[in-house]
């Protein structure tokens, strides 16, 4: 959806500093000019995930490398931009840099202190509760599949004569047995 204007825009940049620019000092202004919009758009995209936490109270949408490490390179990348006065690269690391240290902020102040795994007693507990439940459907889903291959009219005389075997997945424990029987 995004893919084709972005596209677009890189094309029709090249194209008309390739043809219709032909003075270096311009072309370097408007390519410059350019990719300094693109860098903002790029460093403020953050800023939906960002407002998903604040609504949240979670971080698990914002991974904590990727916040910490755009902040890293922004931060260097201004450094450098503004030691080689280099109004292009420094400009848009100066957004950058303060929208990291909030993620990073953001990340310490809504980050889990610790997640609570349930105990194992917990958890054989709750198994015992749903066992009984299991235990009846898969007698009674049996019995069915039983009664219904009973009930099922013999299209020749050998097929009524022959033992067949019928897999029924026993529910309570997840194993497989098997059931003999002749119709």
């Amino acid at each position: 959806m995004l893919t084709i204007p972005v596209l677009l825009v890189f094309c029709l940049t090249a194209i008309l500093s390739a043809f219709v620019i032909h003075d270096h000092h311009h072309r370097k202004m408007f390519v410059g000019s350019v990719g300094l919009a693109a860098s903002i758009a790029m460093y403020g995209s953050p800023l939906v995930v960002m407002k998903q936490v604040i609504q949240t109270k979670s971080v698990e949408f914002m991974p904590f490398y990727l916040s910490l490490f755009s902040f890293l390179a922004s931060s260097l990348w201004m450094a450098y931009g503004l030691l080689s006065h280099d109004l292009f690269l420094a400009s848009p690391n100066l957004v950058g840099s303060p929208l990291g240290i909030l993620q990073l902020l953001l990340y310490c102040k809504y980050r889990k202190v610790g997640i609570t795994e349930p105990k194992e007693w917990e958890l054989e507990k709750n198994q015992k509760k749903q066992m009984p439940h299991l235990k009846a459907t898969a007698e009674k889903d049996e019995e069915k599949s039983m009664q219904s291959l009973k009930e099922m009219p013999a299209k020749d005389d050998e097929i009524s004569k022959e033992n067949f075997q019928l897999l029924v997945t026993d529910a309570t424990n997840g194993q497989t047995r098997t059931n003999k029987g002749v119709i």
